[in-house]
């Protein structure tokens, strides 16, 4: 109980930061005092390494492609009878795309100019936040928590790793690629960790009442 408490309030605590970054965002579409983390980023570039950042970037946080991978993974969840984590599985994912359309559209921030960074592609959608960060940290999150909680062999503490690393290294890359400024990626954390642990703390409750439903002492009226 005591550890579901800690889980609930570090979720709060985080969107509580978002509300300030957001408000940083809306009012500084095009902010100077983040041109040094972009610049930082951008100072050693070679094709190579461009298009590794891209492919990396695309799989660790491509929300389309995400948004794709979901239907796939909760089909081979459910198989293996994680019927709750399946379900989960859709509903984390897409109910924080459609949270994270409507905050876009009401803090309205433009893409970064490419009078100011250079840019990979021009998008003329909203910047803030990081939908791939947000995508990552709620998909690959989620299946990361799931494998350490459920699995116990190496392979789903390898898993694991590997998911931590997407969402880890999905945001210094957007910002990379000039698809996003700092505060964007920023944003993205906050807000889709937030919502991880909301669904986290979810999850807890829902499987406690699976499992006491399920238990031998719960009267049955067949």
């Amino acid at each position: 109980m005591k550890g579901n408490r800690f889980l609930l309030a570090f979720s709060l605590l985080q969107f509580v930061l978002f509300v300030p970054v957001a408000w940083w965002a809306h009012k500084h579409p095009q902010p100077p005092l983040e041109l040094a983390v972009t610049y930082a980023l951008q100072r050693k570039r070679s094709s190579f390494l461009h298009a590794a950042i891209r492919v990396l970037s695309k799989i660790a946080g491509s929300a389309p492609l995400l948004n794709i991978m979901v239907a796939p993974t909760a089909l081979l969840l459910w198989k293996q009878h994680w019927r709750l984590e399946a379900v989960l599985t859709v509903a984390i994912s897409w109910s924080n795309a459609l949270a994270r359309t409507v905050i876009k559209q009401l803090v309205h921030r433009p893409r970064p100019s490419p009078l100011l960074v250079l840019m990979s592609d021009r998008k003329r959608t909203k910047s803030f936040p990081s939908g791939h960060v947000c995508s990552s940290v709620d998909f690959w999150g989620w299946l990361a928590a799931i494998s350490l909680l459920r699995g116990t062999t190496l392979w789903h503490k390898a898993f694991a790793g590997f998911a931590v690393l997407c969402l880890v290294c999905v945001g210094p890359s957007r910002v990379y690629l000039g698809d996003h400024w700092a505060t964007d990626v920023l944003g993205g954390y906050l807000f889709g960790g937030g919502w991880l642990g909301l669904s986290l703390q979810l999850y807890f409750l829902l499987r406690a009442k699976r499992d006491y439903l399920d238990s031998p002492g719960f009267p049955s009226y067949h």
